[in-house]
């Protein structure tokens, strides 16, 4: 009977074309970031719960901010530990902008909206006053220099478009690339960091593939990419395109 369940599980595999990579666990790193200076700033719940859009005339609109959302709570390891939030800049939604495609590269960390700019920055709250960062070198002005794994973690995943993952399991609805498949982990070398996030292709024509990245993260906090490779996609997917 046991002979027949295993051989039974093997085709499915094979049929697939889908063979259950090795998944190597790490813990999730126990950080938290303040989030309540935000609550009453002017940018609201909608009505589904989901985003806050800033209103015309608030200090966070005028600041630069069109949409509001709470960081990840891996930026828990930054350094000082100032309340902290996600500040979408979005030129499209603002009658003075003339030139929605044109905002200058210092004016944002990276476009998470494709043709339609939606322009990532973040804003603190220090000493009663909110404080927009526009870029990476203002981002370490505040933060800098990195003395920890944590912080390490927190750099690469404010500066860079990826995202963290942990407890992964199998989905038989996938296509793997990879045999083994690490969830995302922090090694110390001897000139930083190398911290090991991922990545998503959201944009464009199919196949959507899922991205292991490997950061270099210096003591200075400067985030450069040594590796990218695909590690799973979903088939249903492939002939998906989106602008």
């Amino acid at each position: 009977m046991k002979k027949a369940i295993w051989f039974s599980l093997g085709m499915v595999f094979l049929l697939s074309g889908c063979i259950p990579p090795k998944i190597v666990n790490h813990p999730a790193p126990d950080l938290k970031v303040d989030f309540s200076s935000f609550e009453d700033a002017g940018c609201p719940l909608d009505e589904y719960g989901y985003n806050r859009y800033c209103e015309e005339g608030s200090v966070l609109y005028t600041l630069g901010c069109d949409r509001l959302a709470e960081v990840p709570a891996e930026f828990g390891g930054l350094n000082p530990a100032y309340p902290m939030a996600i500040c979408t800049y979005v030129p499209y939604w603002r009658d003075d902008v003339a030139e929605p495609l044109k905002t200058p590269a210092s004016e944002y960390f990276y476009n998470v909206g494709g043709p339609m700019p939606m322009l990532v920055r973040y804003v603190i709250f220090v000493d009663g006053e909110f404080r927009l960062i526009k870029n990476a070198d203002e981002f370490r002005a505040v933060f800098g220099p990195m003395e920890s794994p944590d912080e390490a973690l927190s750099f690469s995943l404010a500066l860079a478009d990826v995202f963290p993952l942990y407890d992964l399991k199998f989905n038989l609805k996938y296509s793997y690339e990879v045999r083994i498949l690490e969830e995302t982990y922090v090694e110390t070398t001897g000139d930083g960091y190398i911290v090991h996030v991922f990545d998503y292709q959201f944009f464009g024509c199919g196949p959507h593939y899922y991205y292991a990245v490997d950061l270099n993260v210096t003591p200075d906090g400067r985030v450069g990419e040594i590796s990218r490779t695909p590690i799973f996609r979903d088939p249903r997917l492939d002939g998906l395109c989106q602008d």
